[in-house]
């Protein structure tokens, strides 16, 4: 029985070519299908996590030769701080920084470097996934 299936197979050689046409086919879209699937779920992931962010600055202060910023984490993930912003009308100067605000926690950030104007100006931070706090000075 097998014997006369191969012998058939053998003989007409214009079906097995449609057959494996079709078979790589369908494993191409299923490849294709499956990568779409998984690059929508992954975006899905970073939208979620992106919506759950929320930080604020809570308080801004200038010393002599200091800076101080203080955050607040009231979201579920950690929030890992990349820029900070100060501007005012003349002034806008960004600078990178590189700290994280763990869930529920409050923390106070110290730059030297950093030069407050003497008044109304607006402090903005952003974070790794794009959300953004502010606060105003008036």
């Amino acid at each position: 029985m097998l014997e006369a299936i191969i012998k058939r197979l053998k003989h007409n050689k214009h079906g097995v070519s449609n057959v494996i046409v079709v078979m790589l086919s369908l494993v191409l879209i299923v490849v294709i299908v499956a990568n779409v699937v998984l690059w929508s779920y992954q975006m899905n992931q970073f939208d979620w996590e992106r919506m759950q962010e929320k930080i604020e600055i809570v308080e801004v202060k200038s010393g002599d030769s200091v800076s101080s910023f203080t955050f607040k984490n009231e979201g579920p993930l950690t929030v890992h701080v990349v820029s900070l912003w100060v501007v005012n009308s003349t002034y806008h100067k960004r600078y990178d920084v590189d700290f994280f605000v763990n869930s529920g926690e409050n923390l106070t950030y110290i730059r030297t470097d950093v030069s407050l104007p003497a008044e109304n100006f607006l402090v903005k931070i952003v974070t790794e996934r794009g959300n953004t706090a502010v606060f105003t000075s008036y």
